[in-house]
């Protein structure tokens, strides 16, 4: 699992592929972020976010200070979204990609706890599809600290929890790719035209072809 530390926040390499560091966890910032948090009554609160605790490396008790220095502390439980912006100084190791600019955990259903919904980190682009951490999927072989963070090297797998339409949520991963392919793309001609099947060897682009498979069939062209 990975661990979240005191005034820093923790990343994850796979080897140098840079195409999949866009999808790869960085977990949650544990100091003061500028951020908001939305309820799940649908309020939103702006200020610095701080994530207190962790269980399952998903937020548990979050704290938002707000510009008049109030603090609101709020359980996991109680919150659809958690988005901090990362931190200037984070990129000059150049593992995190430049595009990304917040933390995101979502509340979607957790295919690991019978559908129940819990706060999984996003890790790519919202879309018909949309990729979120695994946190029960991810295996690391070594770990070394460096700085304020500590980086996992070489995961031996890496699933996704992968949300379909905002409601249909499964297990994803290398093992699986090849049979959940006519499940996630099999509805779109124009993407199954391009890519008509999977094959492990697709796996270390699977973001890629999430991403394609959102703009082809979302972005001016009719879902099939």
């Amino acid at each position: 699992m990975m661990k979240t530390l005191t005034f820093s926040f923790c990343f994850a390499l796979l080897s140098t592929t840079a195409s999949m560091a866009q999808y790869l966890p960085l977990g949650a910032i544990t100091s003061w972020a500028d951020g908001y948090v939305v309820t799940t009554e649908n309020d939103t609160i702006r200020g610095k976010v701080r994530v207190n605790t962790m269980v399952n490396d998903a937020p548990a008790s979050i704290v938002v200070r707000l510009t008049d220095d109030k603090k609101v502390t709020f359980k996991g439980e109680k919150l659809r979204l958690v988005t901090q912006d990362i931190p200037k100084f984070a990129y000059t190791t150049g593992a995190i990609p430049r595009e990304r600019e917040q933390i995101v955990f979502e509340r979607v259903p957790n295919p690991r706890k019978d559908g129940k919904t819990a706060l999984l980190e996003r890790l790519s682009h919202p879309g018909k599809i949309t990729l979120y951490f695994d946190a029960n999927g991810w295996k690391k072989n070594a770990e070394y600290t460096f700085g304020n963070f500590t980086i996992a090297t070489n995961p031996k797998d890496l699933s996704f929890v992968v949300v379909k339409d905002q409601t249909n949520a499964r297990i994803v991963k290398k093992g699986t790719f090849d049979d959940e392919h006519e499940a996630l793309f099999g509805d779109c001609p124009a993407f199954v035209q391009k890519f008509p099947a999977a094959t492990r060897r697709d796996w270390k682009r699977f973001g890629d072809l999430v991403e394609s498979y959102n703009q082809t069939c979302v972005v001016g062209v009719a879902v099939n």
